[in-house]
């Protein structure tokens, strides 16, 4: 598993150099994610096509959900597997700074590995397996032109093989 992250870690690293050395796209941004493209928790860059405040642009990150097991409470919180995700995707910014209206298309590539048990329940289930999940987003966008904080508001139902579910983001960032 940890060769798997590091490869897709380093992938992702890679393909972001080059796409910044090729396009000279200004107001860059990094900012951390609840729920959102990345699932769980994820670190992305984002980043205009051009030097305008607005318009076409792109993001792409590192997401994670960490295994939790709450022992003997598991009638409350049952373990769950680590998930692993890579979201990717374009996006649009329409309105006036510091306002914008924002939407996406995205897609986000998931690995899951571990095991969902209840000694209460009495069941165990192997869920190791990786899906692509297509991510469409609409929501708010807080940023000041130049160098400053960042903040979004969105919902981004993940849309899958198993069907389509609900789900909503915050981020918090900084726009270089």
């Amino acid at each position: 598993m940890k060769k798997i992250i590091v490869k897709i870690a380093s992938t992702i690293a890679i393909v972001l150099i080059s796409i910044n050395s090729v396009l000279a796209q200004g107001n860059k941004s990094v900012f951390l994610e609840l729920g959102g493209n990345g699932i769980g928790f994820s670190l992305n860059f984002d980043s205009r096509f051009t030097k305008s405040e607005k318009g076409f642009g792109f993001r792409a990150g590192i997401g994670f959900f960490p295994a939790i097991n709450e022992g003997d409470a598991d009638i409350i919180a049952p373990s769950t597997p680590s998930l692993l995700s890579i979201p990717i995707g374009i996006n649009h910014l329409a309105g006036n700074a510091p306002h914008y209206f924002e939407s996406g298309l995205g897609i986000t590539y998931v690995h899951v590995s571990g095991t969902v048990s209840s000694d209460f329940w009495g069941y165990s289930e192997d869920v190791t397996g990786s899906a692509i999940a297509f991510v469409p987003s609409i929501g708010y966008r807080y940023a000041k032109p130049g160098k400053a904080f960042q903040g979004r508001i969105f919902i981004s139902p993940v849309i899958g093989s198993g069907g389509a579910s609900f789900w909503a983001g915050l981020s918090v960032g900084y726009k270089f």
